[in-house]
């Protein structure tokens, strides 16, 4: 069966839409994959060699990936080192093969794969499994509705003064304080601020490496938490990532940091800001 081109694929990317990445080496079962994902308004890259599969998540910064248990080669390494870095292991990955190939299935839950299932269930659910991903449903979150806790403003303020590396400390505070999942919104806040800072050093590694550990966590949270604007914010940020992806390493600074969004909050201490 002729394999797909991934060179093709990687050109015809749109930034502008979110990337779900493929791994195959059958061009049929990659159309129908493809198919389905445009279908629901994403972007597909596919790629037949685990390699090129590692380079592509590093790449695109999928919020998708699917690994076809008959690819050839070392796909169990691929899977491993996606999960294994902190950049990439959020990205979720569904494997699928033979379902009487237990052996193999067992390989990919080990290596780390999110979903491992035969291909007849990746035949009936993949339009849905592409769906869900392109748009999460909202996680409602135990704490939403409380004020923020005055750390937590705290470093939103200094967030807003363009005071990238001390937000971080504060809003870090606030992270360690507090055991509920909505925790994950100061997080996800303070590794975008250090995504800024990074970005005004010049390192755009860095930068990208920290947004992508930060975004994923704000993806799914309610528009608006603790009085935060976190859709706004999460709409600013993913514009920037994306603009500095495509400037790449020497086209960094021609970015105008001045883009740097500000956070809409309520402060429930005004005393802070005199």
């Amino acid at each position: 069966m002729p394999k797909p081109e991934p060179s093709q694929a990687q050109a015809s990317h749109d930034p502008a839409r979110p990337v779900v990445v493929i791994l195959t080496p059958d061009l049929l079962t990659a159309t129908f994959l493809e198919e389905a994902v445009r279908a629901q308004g994403g972007e597909p890259v596919t790629v037949s060699t685990p390699q090129e599969f590692v380079q592509a998540v590093d790449r695109h910064f999928p919020v998708l990936a699917a690994v076809d248990l008959q690819t050839p080669g070392d796909w169990a390494q691929a899977i491993a080192r996606c999960k294994l870095r902190p950049h990439t292991r959020h990205t979720p990955i569904y494997a699928f093969g033979s379902h009487v190939d237990t052996e193999t299935l067992r390989r990919a839950r080990e290596a780390g794969a999110d979903a491992v299932w035969a291909r007849s269930r990746m035949a009936k659910e993949w339009p849905q499994v592409v769906a869900r991903h392109l748009r999460p449903p909202v996680r409602e979150l135990a704490g939403c509705q409380d004020p923020l806790p005055k750390a937590a403003a705290r470093g939103l303020l200094l967030f807003n003064q363009g005071e990238y590396f001390e937000q971080h400390e504060l809003l870090e505070e606030a992270w360690r304080a507090e055991e509920r999942p909505v925790r994950e919104l100061y997080q996800g806040i303070l590794q975008v601020g250090v995504a800024f800072l990074q970005i005004q050093r010049g390192n755009w590694a860095g930068a990208i490496k920290v947004f992508r550990r930060g975004l994923p966590r704000l993806r799914d949270l309610p528009p608006v938490c603790q009085g935060v604007q976190v859709g706004k914010f999460r709409e600013a940020a993913e514009a920037i990532h994306q603009e500095i992806t495509r400037l790449g390493p020497e086209g960094l600074a021609q970015f105008d940091t001045r883009r740097f969004p500000k956070i809409e909050f309520e402060n429930p201490y005004p005393e802070l800001e005199d």
